[in-house]
């Protein structure tokens, strides 16, 4: 009797054991889009550069960070950052984040041309995904 008591415990444990093991194991980090702004979009120092983001996520996303910064990199490029973390999770979310271009000052100069928009999302499991966008930024031309 004592036999078939521990075979029978056995069982249940291998069974429950295997079933856990079925489930859809999230393994990709979110789905990162960029709605508003196109490939090589061209925008100016001095003006807004508005970027609407829509983060998809199967088990939620708890953080992104958004980078702004020069394709290849002088001690003249712009650089920007910033990370968003959440108290609770997400498994759609739609961020408007704005950056304000710097304008041209005495002081002031930045490098014209190819810049990265990279975004990186993190979810509750730790999964990472990074998405970029190439833009260019350039000086207003000069009123005469």
């Amino acid at each position: 009797m004592k036999l078939i008591r521990v075979f029978f415990v056995m069982f249940l444990t291998a069974f429950t054991l295997t079933s856990c093991e079925n489930e859809d194991v999230d393994t990709v980090g979110p789905e990162i889009q960029i709605l508003n702004i196109e490939d090589n979009q061209e925008f100016k120092f001095g003006e807004d550069l508005v970027m609407y983001f829509l983060f998809k996520d199967q088990v939620g996303m708890d953080a992104y960070r958004y980078e702004v910064y020069a394709k290849d990199y002088t001690n003249k490029s712009y650089m920007f950052e910033n990370t968003i973390e959440f108290q609770g999770y997400f498994t759609q979310l739609e961020e408007v984040r704005t950056i304000v271009l710097p304008s041209k000052t005495a002081v002031e100069d930045y490098q014209e041309g190819e810049y990265l928009i990279k975004i990186t999302a993190s979810d509750i499991r730790g999964n990472l995904s990074e998405h970029y966008k190439t833009i260019n930024i350039f000086y207003p031309e000069a009123e005469d």
